[in-house]
């Protein structure tokens, strides 16, 4: 997970009117919801979600009652915010069809939250399908749009990531959003190694005495690896530095 910035993804000029617009009765929806935040947030009644507390404001679509999913007119706006990256694992998402629009809050338990724009990301169906509705009870998950995101995990050069801490909201991140999934690791291991490969000649290169070359080969190669559009930008990162300060102690690109 890498930071995303909002300021690429601008949020709609007319956004409360299509809010507004979207419900058979806006300012009843309001106020049930407001209603429904103040129960506790592990009480079975929150639990079980806001569709059942109130379904009367929400809207019927097919046969199930829904709240109006307005925010999928806007998958590219938010999707430029990632570079079309799902902001969890980083895999890119080269349909519109294939990404969802993740509500960091689910709209389930916070339903305050469904139409506020900062609560919007870009996700996988791996990722937005293994998190659903889910919340911790305690705490919270760590979120690609403040501070360092990327600080909070270590990536292995086998694929695999784990939290820098135990016990705390990366953990929690890593097992809600389902990030140690096989396929997952396994996409992100062949990125890993090609990227290595590649360093390995850089690394022979500097070895040989040919420093310019390898300085110049190895900026290319994390170049490349630190690009906002580039699929698992942070395990590929992480892994070059590892890599280059071990072979090259000291040698700095």
């Amino acid at each position: 997970m890498r930071r995303v910035y909002r300021e690429d993804c601008a949020r709609p000029a007319n956004w409360d009117d299509q809010v507004g617009r979207a419900f058979p009765d806006h300012a009843e929806f309001v106020r049930k919801a407001a209603e429904f935040e103040k129960l506790g947030l592990n009480s079975k009644p929150r639990r079980a979600g806001f569709s059942r507390f109130a379904p009367q404001v929400l809207v019927r679509r097919k046969g199930k009652i829904e709240f109006p999913a307005i925010w999928g007119k806007h998958k590219e706006t938010i999707a430029a915010m990632s570079r079309e990256k799902c902001v969890y694992c980083e895999v890119p998402i080269n349909a519109p069809r294939a990404a969802h629009v993740e509500h960091f809050k689910p709209k389930a338990l916070f339903p305050m939250s469904a139409y506020d724009w900062t609560n919007y990301f870009l996700g996988c169906p791996g990722c937005n399908g293994a998190k659903s509705n889910k919340w911790p009870r305690r705490g919270g998950y760590v979120r690609p749009d403040s501070g360092d995101p990327s600080r909070h995990f270590v990536f292995a050069e086998d694929g695999t990531v784990k939290a820098v801490r135990p016990n705390s909201a990366a953990d929690r991140t890593l097992e809600d959003f389902d990030l140690k999934r096989v396929w997952l690791s396994k996409q992100r291991k062949l990125h890993i190694e090609g990227m290595l490969s590649v360093l390995n000649q850089a690394i022979e290169l500097q070895k040989a005495g040919y420093r310019t070359e390898a300085r110049n080969l190895a900026r290319t190669i994390r170049a490349n690896s630190e690009r906002g559009d580039a699929a698992y930008s942070v395990a590929l990162t992480q892994c070059f530095w590892r890599a280059w300060k071990d072979a090259c102690p000291g040698v700095e690109i």
